[in-house]
């Protein structure tokens, strides 16, 4: 009996330790908004354990961190036929591990519930909109205020086992990226996707294309069109990051609820080629 007390305790001394480290290093990097998942291999194994990271950074470049269930929203895997909900453990490194059983072309998909920031100065701020290329849509604020935000993060990765099956997920989410073709079977090297906020497509929108090889960096900007759809020329051997953000300002309710300036919803979608 002391031993099953001595074990337990110890267990809860390792989930306190990981979720104190986990909560430090989110805050660390806390400016770094953009979140995106990869998977160890993106060609699944049905009867080997699929491990996804969920990296946080810029410029598709980040670090991966452990899996803390109080971020999370939703956090499901959707086929042609079904979606499942992927419960996880707090501590999981990579973040995301489950077991695949279906066969053919899959996607995964993370939301997170908002999170809070507050820059660390007005220069910050100023140096996220130039970055994000900002300036001009959001125009003149109160320079003598430090800004606050809050954000949300909606990522996908899209998975296969090699099967040559395809499908177009039906808008669900705030704010997301929908792959209209496979990265997996395309004839003439050219994947189309589509941008939503809340169902609607979004038009003339900046998306941000981030790829690399074994041995080089590359990033280009594409615009979508009046359904909200953009086309990229791929490439074999090329890992793809697709990302979109909607900066907005928040209204006198939702800072009195919310105690933030700014709104951001960030979509990422993840594949390789």
């Amino acid at each position: 009996m002391n031993i099953l007390k001595n074990i337990n305790l110890l267990n809860q001394i390792f989930y306190f330790f990981v979720i104190l480290l986990l909560t430090v290093f989110l805050k660390f990097n806390a400016q770094a908004h953009e979140l995106w998942l990869e998977p160890v291999n993106f060609k699944f194994n049905n009867k080997e354990v699929s491990k996804i990271h969920i990296n946080i950074g810029q410029n598709f470049m980040g670090s991966p961190f452990g899996y803390y269930d109080p971020n999370k929203k939703n956090l499901y895997l959707e086929n042609i036929n079904k979606v499942k909900d992927l419960p996880q453990r707090d501590g999981n490194f990579p973040a995301i591990q489950t077991l695949i059983l279906d066969q053919g072309f899959h996607i995964l998909n993370y939301e997170t519930n908002y999170e809070f920031l507050k820059y660390e100065s007005v220069e910050k701020f100023k140096d996220f909109l130039k970055e994000q290329d900002l300036e001009s849509a959001v125009g003149n604020f109160d320079t003598n205020k430090i800004p606050t935000e809050s954000y949300r993060r909606f990522a996908k990765a899209l998975m296969t086992d090699g099967n040559k099956s395809f499908f177009i997920q039906k808008p669900k989410l705030d704010f997301e990226i929908i792959a209209l073709t496979s990265p997996h079977k395309l004839q003439e090297e050219i994947f189309e996707f589509q941008l939503f906020e809340k169902g609607n497509p979004l038009e003339n929108w900046k998306i941000t294309i981030f790829s690399r090889d074994e041995e080089n960096n590359y990033k280009e900007i594409v615009k979508t069109n009046p359904n909200g759809v953009g086309k990229i020329k791929i490439f074999d051997n090329r890992t793809y990051l697709i990302s979109a953000l909607k900066l907005d300002k928040a209204n006198y309710i939702e800072k009195l609820k919310y105690k933030s300036d700014w709104f951001s919803l960030w979509a990422t979608l993840v594949f390789k080629k």
